[in-house]
């Protein structure tokens, strides 16, 4: 008999639509400061470069493993930095990615996604 495989759902489906609702979250996450953060450059090849780095890369530009890190925008450092006002601007995407995920996709998911202001979100399956 042939025996089908379930595809998980919780955490799975509830990881991909987070999108930018989880401030306190992603807040919460950053303040460990366990996370690897990642600064992107103008075509994204450090953030392809860490992920291969990183993590196993199959033969077909898959990931063999899960990943969890912070993307911020090139010229800043770090997921905030303070005003002269003093104030507190945010930047940057928390990313994280799921084994069996193509390099490729998930680089352009990143750059798609990675907000001017704020932070958000992304996970890529």
């Amino acid at each position: 008999s042939s025996r089908s495989v379930s595809t998980p759902r919780w955490p799975f489906d509830a990881a991909r639509s987070t999108g930018t609702t989880c401030t306190p979250l992603l807040a919460a996450l950053l303040a460990s400061s366990v996370i690897d953060e990642v600064e992107t450059s103008s075509d994204f090849a450090d953030v392809k470069r860490y992920i291969r780095s990183q993590y196993t890369v199959d033969a077909e530009g898959r990931t063999t493993g899960a990943s969890m890190f912070w993307v911020y925008p090139a010229g800043y450092w770090g997921p905030y930095r303070e005003t002269e006002e003093g104030g507190v601007k945010q930047h940057g995407l928390l990313v994280t990615i799921e084994s069996g995920a193509k390099v490729e996709e998930a680089v352009k998911a990143i750059r798609d996604s990675l907000p001017e202001e704020g932070t958000a979100h992304i996970h890529v399956a």
